[in-house]
């Protein structure tokens, strides 16, 4: 590791002591602030952070890594639900259970790449979300409103002879209403 702090970064961890005070947290920041330096530094200008952490320490961590980063460099808060989550308050806690962590997100520069994966939904969840079966083909899916509390673009027209109700609009343009017609998707009650 280079040891050399940025300034941007010497001047949050200062603010930080100053509004919590010399204890485990401080202690905790001081010693990951040269690490995050040096991850900043051997980032390739494609590459991306992920930093897993708790939520105790999820928005000290956020400000040091603006200041390492740049507030440009933050790209997302993923909130990531433990897989044996719990609550806390069958131990005694008099405040809501500690159920998820925290991963921030963050680039070098704005040619970072992100690559989707999808996982398939599991059985309970396909059995309570999607419960109706398309005749012929097996296939599964839900009913759901198409209308939204929010216009936006071509979201207000007239379809099938019916506009959405008061105060609501199309959830999609005539296009995609019109794609969905022709594949099939819509389904009237």
């Amino acid at each position: 590791m280079s040891g050399e702090i940025p300034s941007k970064a010497a001047d949050a961890l200062a603010a930080m002591k100053m509004l919590i005070g010399e204890n485990d947290a401080m202690a905790y920041l001081v010693n990951m602030t040269p690490r995050l330096v040096e991850l900043h530094r051997v980032l390739k200008a494609t590459g991306s952070l992920y930093l897993h952490c708790n939520p105790t320490m999820s928005h000290y961590l956020k400000l040091l890594l603006d200041a390492i980063f740049g507030v440009q460099g933050f790209k997302s808060e993923i909130i990531w639900k433990r897989t044996t989550a719990h609550s806390d308050s069958k131990q005694g806690r008099k405040a809501p259970g500690h159920v998820h962590d925290v991963l921030l997100m963050y680039t070098k520069s704005d040619k970072w790449t992100w690559n989707a994966t999808f996982t398939s939904y599991d059985q309970s969840y396909i059995d309570s979300h999607y419960r109706f079966e398309e005749e012929g083909t097996g296939r599964r899916f839900r009913k759901a409103d198409l209308t939204a509390t929010k216009g936006g673009g071509d979201t207000s027209y007239e379809w099938k002879g019916v506009h959405p109700y008061s105060g609501r609009f199309w959830a999609y343009s005539r296009a995609n209403m019109e794609q969905f017609e022709a594949e099939g998707r819509l389904i009237y009650t």
